[in-house]
C-alpha cells in the first residue's frame, strides 16, 4: 500500500435573502402551464405522429420509433398496469439500464396516473429494499435477470403484485412475468391517452427520484408533472437553440438520475431535442462516436476523462502531429484569451484558429464523437478550471449550470461565449424564477419547478422548503460582475480542532487541476490540520509511467510506485501554493483502488458520500496523522 506521504429538525434562523439581479437573455421555449406528461405525449402524437421520438441501438444497428409508434406502446401497459390493479398514486418502481423499455414503463406509470420510483440498476439487495419499503411501491420493473435476482431476494419480493422483466428470455414464475406478455393489445386502448390526458392534473406526483445520498439514507425528491415540465422548460433561458433546432443527445446518465430522466424523457416531450440510446449506459463512447452528439449535460469528470484520453493520444502521435497541434495550441491559447476579453476579436487571430481548429481540432475530436458538439454543458460539481479552459481552447464553448434534484432544471448558467471557469453564471430571466443569497451565503431559489417535498420525510422537507424557497444548501458569493460562485455544501464544512471552518471542496477543486488527479478526498474534521486521499487518473498515469522503469499492472500498483508517489507529491505541492495555509494539504496517500459507485463512496453521478468514505478509508486517514500527542495522553491516563 506505501506509507502515508508527506507533504430533531435543527432550530433555523430567520433569514433575510438578498436578491440577485437575472440574467437579460429571456427564455425561448413554449410553456405548458397546464401540462402534463400524457397531454404532452398526446400532443407530439397528434401533431408529430411519424417524427422520430428516440433512438436505440440493439445487436449493432441502430432502431428508430416514431411518436405514434410510442404513444401506442406507452397506452397498451398503461392498460395492463390498470387491468393488474394499478390506482391513482400508487408506486411502481424501475430498475434498470439506460432503454426504451425503461422510458416506455416510466411514460406507461405516470399516463396511467402512478407515480415512477426509479432505482439504478447497480443497487444491492439492501438498496432495493429501502427503495421499495420507502416508496410501497406495488408494480416493479425490472431489465433482465441480473437485476431480477437482486430484486427476489429483497423481502418485498413475494408481496409485490407484478414483477415485470424487460428481457423476453427471462421466464415467468409466481408473480414475475415478461413486458411483452404483459403489455395488453393495442387495440384494446386506443383511446386511453385521450382519458388519461384529461384526469392527470399538473399538480400530481409523477416521480420519486432519490437524491444521492451523500449523508445518511437517500431521500426521495417529490416531483409532480409540473416540477418536472418546468423545471425542465429552464433550459430555454441559457441554451435556447435546443427549443428552436433539432438536436441530438447521448443518453449516458442513468433514468433514475433526475439528468437522464430530463434528457431522455421529458426534454424530447418539450424541445427539439431527440435522444439516442445506446446498447448499454456504460458503453456510452461508443454510443458517442456514434451519434456525434450535438447537445451533452454530462458532470465535470465525464469531460476531465475525455481530455485525458485525447491528450494522452497527442502524447503517443506521430512527431509530426505533435508539431502540429503545439502549432495549433499556441495559437488557440491567444485566440481563447481574445475571446475572452473585452471589446471586439482580433479577425486576423480568429481567422487563425478557425484553421487550427478545422485542420488540428476537430480531427482529434472527431476520434471521440464530439467534433459536432455545438452545446456542451457541465453540472453538479465544480469543473476543474484547467479542464474547461483546454476545452475551449479547443474550441468547445464548454459552460457551467447549476441545479439540483429537487429544482428538476437549472435555475443559473453561464450565458456568454467562452465564459470562464470558476463561477455558475447568473440567475435564468424566467420571470417565474427567482434566484436569492441568505446572510450565511446559502442560495435559495423558488419557481414552478420546485419539488414538493421528500417522502416520508417531513422534517426534511421542512428544512429544505421553507415559505415557498428552496434552500440548497451550497454557499455561494456574488463575483462583482454579477456571477455565482459556489464556496461549499453548508453541511461540508470541516472543522478543524484549531477552531478553523474550511470548504473542502474548494480544496479538492484546486488538488484536480492536476492532469493526473482525477478526484481528491479532504479530510480533517476535528483534526490538527487536512490531509487526503489521492484518486489519480488512470488514463494519464499509465502515459506518463511509460518509458520509465515501473511495474503497473492494475491500479493498485500506482499507490506504491514511487517515482508516481513523487509525482502526485509535486502536484499537491503545487495547489498547496494557491491555497492558505491552514487550507493546505499537509499529507496524502494515494489511494489502492478507484472510487466508485459500486464501492459505495461515490454516486453514480460523481459526488463523494463523505460519510461512507471515512468509514471506509479510517485506517488510511488515520495514518495519515501523527497520533504522538493522542498517545501520550493516553499512556498519561493510563499511569493515573
Amino acid at each position: 500500500m506505501g506509507g502515508p506521504h508527506s507533504l430533531s429538525l435543527p432550530v433555523l434562523p430567520t433569514i433575510t435573502p438578498s436578491p440577485i439581479t437575472p440574467s437579460p437573455i429571456a427564455p425561448s421555449f413554449i410553456a405548458h402551464e397546464d401540462g402534463t406528461l400524457p397531454s404532452l405525449l398526446r400532443g407530439r402524437r397528434d401533431s408529430m405522429g411519424e417524427v422520430v421520438a428516440f433512438f436505440q441501438k440493439r445487436a449493432g444497428t441502430w432502431h428508430a420509433t416514431t411518436w405514434s409508434e410510442f404513444a401506442r406502446d406507452v397506452t397498451a401497459l398503461s392498460r395492463a398496469l390498470l387491468d393488474h390493479g394499478l390506482k391513482k398514486g400508487d408506486y411502481v418502481a424501475i430498475m434498470g439500464d439506460v432503454s426504451q423499455e425503461w422510458v416506455v414503463a416510466y411514460m406507461a406509470t405516470v399516463c396511467s396516473g402512478g407515480v415512477a420510483v426509479g432505482i439504478y440498476f447497480t443497487s444491492s439487495t439492501e438498496e432495493v429494499e429501502y427503495y421499495l419499503e420507502d416508496s410501497g411501491s406495488k408494480f416493479v420493473f425490472v431489465a433482465g435477470e441480473k437485476e431480477l435476482a437482486v430484486l427476489l431476494r429483497s423481502r418485498q419480493a413475494e408481496t409485490l403484485k407484478k414483477i415485470v422483466v424487460f428481457d423476453p428470455a427471462v421466464p415467468s414464475s409466481k408473480n414475475v412475468v415478461s413486458l411483452s406478455r404483459f403489455s395488453a393489445s393495442s387495440a384494446d386502448c386506443s383511446s386511453l391517452l385521450d382519458e388519461q390526458a384529461g384526469m392527470v392534473r399538473p399538480e400530481d406526483n409523477a416521480s420519486i427520484v432519490y437524491t444521492s445520498g451523500t449523508t445518511g439514507n437517500p431521500k426521495g425528491a417529490i416531483l409532480t408533472h409540473r416540477s418536472l415540465i418546468h423545471g425542465l422548460e429552464t433550459i430555454g433561458s441559457f441554451c435556447p437553440a435546443l427549443f428552436r433546432e433539432s438536436q441530438r443527445v447521448v443518453v449516458h446518465l442513468p433514468l433514475s438520475h433526475v439528468v437522464g430522466l430530463g434528457q431522455g424523457i421529458v426534454l424530447p416531450l418539450i424541445s427539439e431535442v431527440t435522444p439516442y440510446f445506446g446498447e448499454t449506459g456504460a458503453d456510452f463512447a461508443t454510443t458517442i462516436r456514434d451519434v456525434k452528439p450535438t447537445y451533452w449535460m454530462a458532470p465535470p469528470r465525464f469531460y476531465q476523462r475525455y481530455a485525458a484520453e485525447l491528450v494522452s493520444r497527442i502524447n503517443a502521435s506521430a512527431s509530426t502531429r505533435k508539431k502540429s497541434y503545439r502549432f495549433a495550441m499556441s495559437i488557440a491559447r491567444k485566440a481563447l484569451a481574445d475571446r475572452q476579453a473585452d471589446g471586439p476579436d482580433d479577425p486576423f487571430l480568429q481567422a487563425l484558429f478557425a484553421t487550427c481548429r478545422e485542420q488540428v481540432f476537430l480531427p482529434l475530436l472527431a476520434e471521440i464523437g464530439l467534433d459536432q458538439l455545438t452545446y456542451p454543458y457541465t453540472a453538479s460539481a465544480p469543473m476543474p478550471p484547467d479542464v474547461m479552459k483546454l476545452w475551449q481552447t479547443w474550441g468547445v464553448n464548454l459552460k457551467e449550470v447549476y441545479g439540483q434534484t429537487e429544482l428538476v432544471g437549472a435555475n443559473t448558467g453561464q450565458l456568454r461565449d467562452w465564459s470562464k471557469p470558476g463561477t455558475i453564471g447568473v440567475p435564468i430571466a424566467d420571470p417565474r424564477w427567482k434566484t436569492r443569497v441568505a446572510g450565511d451565503g446559502e442560495m435559495l431559489v423558488t419557481g414552478p419547478g420546485l419539488f414538493t417535498g421528500y417522502l416520508n420525510k417531513p422534517d426534511a422537507t421542512l428544512e429544505a422548503l421553507r415559505d415557498g424557497w428552496l434552500h440548497t444548501g451550497d454557499i455561494v458569493e456574488v463575483r462583482p460582475d454579477g456571477q455565482l460562485a459556489i464556496i461549499d455544501r453548508k453541511k461540508e464544512i470541516i472543522n478543524t480542532s484549531g477552531g478553523k471552518s474550511i470548504s473542502p471542496a474548494q480544496i479538492e477543486n484546486e488538488l484536480r487541476q492536476s492532469p493526473y488527479i482525477s478526484e481528491a478526498a479532504v479530510c480533517g474534521d476535528g483534526r490538527k490540520y487536512l490531509v487526503a486521499l489521492i484518486e489519480v487518473d488512470r488514463i494519464a498515469m499509465t502515459d506518463w509511467v511509460k518509458g520509465r522503469k515501473e511495474t503497473i499492472n492494475d491500479y493498485s500498483d500506482f499507490c506504491s510506485s514511487e517515482a508516481v508517489i513523487h509525482l502526485i507529491e509535486g502536484e499537491v505541492a503545487k495547489a498547496n501554493q494557491r491555497l492558505a495555509p491552514v487550507e493546505q494539504i499537509k499529507s496524502f496517500r494515494i489511494l489502492p483502488e478507484e472510487l466508485s459507485a459500486e464501492n459505495g463512496v461515490m454516486t453514480a453521478t460523481r459526488k463523494k458520500r463523505r460519510k461512507v468514505l471515512n468509514e471506509r478509508y479510517a485506517a488510511l486517514i488515520n495514518s495519515l496523522y501523527d497520533d504522538s500527542e493522542d498517545s501520550l495522553i493516553r499512556k498519561a491516563l493510563s499511569n493515573m
